[in-house]
């Protein structure tokens, strides 16, 4: 199934600067698929060494000897040796053995030839424990997300219109036909989600009773897992907040409203749990003043969204026949705000951690809100996901006037053509409304030229 975190790791593989490579996502997101995939298109031997499993080398891992170690695995292959050159070393659910990931510094340090990769479920977990030693600056990150609108496609047989998508621009617009076309195939992705499993199952059977099967098997594999998360929060607690969250995706995340009779600073690690498990993502207030965007995020000041939208459908119990052809109209329109949070997560380079970030002004009597802000050529693009044009005009022409950063143009996605306008702000001045399809989501960048 393609993956572009696939040609990632092949690139990886074939630098010579590289360091080990930790790669990070949420659990069931495809992050052992994606090696094994990428050892296939190498054409190298893949030894993937599973840590949940008894391996005879951990007990020599505090030597820090990467020579005694690979050795040991060559052996345990049966082998006297194992060429570094066309073999990938490939460290499994590494939370079940820590000690594996600092050992990556004298990999780096002492062995730069052995390409390596570890993963783990839960891997956030360890590495961000208060008295970890972890080894800063001699290893690469990864980040895998669910699949994207273009992957869904190309993971369904539909890689023709994974490839036309490519192609619009603002003198090769889509025809009505195909725009519908795109629509049906983007409800399909909202029920389906990004999850490889779902996405595969729905390519091999066509049945959304299979999906939703698979859906409600991955919800119940986290539940599990809630009990691994927190050893200060109880798993019922967790369950809690993370069924909360499923039904308040794109509002303002208020501790105390989560978990029913919890106090605050319980809900908030609960909360901070499920983060580091990365099934849910904030998208902080940022004063919107310039880039980079973070450095004016308030970090109690927070939006919630959920790792899938596959996976919000099935929290939320609704299915084909609830999603409107109107995006927007659905479920009081968060989750059209889900889709493109999922999509604007992955707008980056692959080794960067994925953020998001809003913005809201609040005065007596009037509340103004920009649903996303993103930055393109060091400029502050806002972002509308709104159908209607009176509330989404309203808030823009507040954040377009009182700000001095923006890129001179508006971004907004609704169910329509893509189509220009240029708008008068009331103190003076104007801007450009660049509006597209949700379908085009993972293109914007193509579409919207700054001052």
């Amino acid at each position: 199934m393609y993956r572009k975190h696939i040609k990632y790791i092949e690139n990886w593989y074939h630098r010579t600067s590289r360091k080990p490579l930790i790669i990070r996502g949420a659990r069931q997101v495809g992050k052992t698929t994606a090696v094994n995939l990428a050892a296939e298109a190498l054409g190298v031997e893949l030894i993937t060494l599973n840590m949940e499993d008894p391996q005879s080398f951990v007990s020599e891992l505090p030597k820090n000897d990467p020579e005694v170690i690979f050795e040991l695995i060559a052996l345990s292959q049966g082998k006297v040796s194992l060429d570094p050159d066309k073999t990938l070393f490939f460290f499994d659910e590494a939370q079940e053995h820590p000690a594996i990931i600092p050992f990556l510094r004298y990999c780096y340090e002492k062995a730069p030839q052995y390409r390596v990769v570890l993963t783990g479920s839960l891997l956030e977990f360890v590495i961000n424990a208060p008295d970890f030693s972890f080894p800063v600056g001699r290893v690469e990150f990864l980040y895998i997300n669910p699949m994207t609108f273009d992957e869904y496609l190309r993971g369904i047989d539909q890689a023709p219109l994974a490839d036309k998508l490519a192609e619009f621009s603002w003198g090769k617009l889509p025809s009505r036909a195909l725009h519908d076309m795109y629509t049906e195939r983007l409800r399909a992705y909202v029920v389906t989600g990004g999850m490889p499993e779902a996405v595969k199952t729905y390519r091999d059977t066509q049945s959304w009773l299979e999906v939703a099967r698979v859906k409600e098997s991955i919800l119940d594999t986290y539940y599990a897992d809630f009990g691994k998360y927190h050893r200060h929060v109880k798993s019922d607690v967790i369950q809690q907040v993370f069924r909360k969250l499923s039904f308040t995706i794109s509002e303002k995340t208020v501790y105390t409203q989560l978990a029913s009779g919890e106090r605050s600073e319980t809900n908030k690690k609960a909360l901070e749990a499920l983060e580091l498990a990365r099934v849910v993502s904030r998208c902080y207030h940022s004063a919107g003043n310039g880039a980079p965007l973070a450095a004016e995020q308030k970090d109690n000041h927070f939006k919630t969204f959920f790792l899938d939208i596959g996976l919000v459908l099935s929290a939320l119990g609704l299915q084909l026949d609830s999603i409107d052809r109107e995006l927007n109209n659905t479920a009081r329109g968060a989750l059209a705000e889900q889709f493109i949070a999922q999509h604007l997560l992955d707008d980056r380079e692959l080794f960067q951690r994925p953020q998001l970030h809003y913005w809201q002004r609040q005065k007596a009597g009037a509340t103004s809100e920009i649903d996303f802000l993103t930055v393109k050529q060091g400029k502050v693009v806002p972002v509308e996901v709104k159908s209607g044009a009176s509330g989404a005009m309203k808030s823009l022409q507040v954040f377009m006037s009182s700000k001095e950063s923006h890129a001179g143009v508006a971004l907004r996605f609704l169910n329509n053509l893509p189509k220009r306008q240029d708008v008068p702000l009331v103190q003076g001045g104007r801007y450009e409304l660049v509006s597209l399809p949700h379908y085009l989501v993972e293109y914007w960048r193509e579409w919207v030229a700054c001052d």
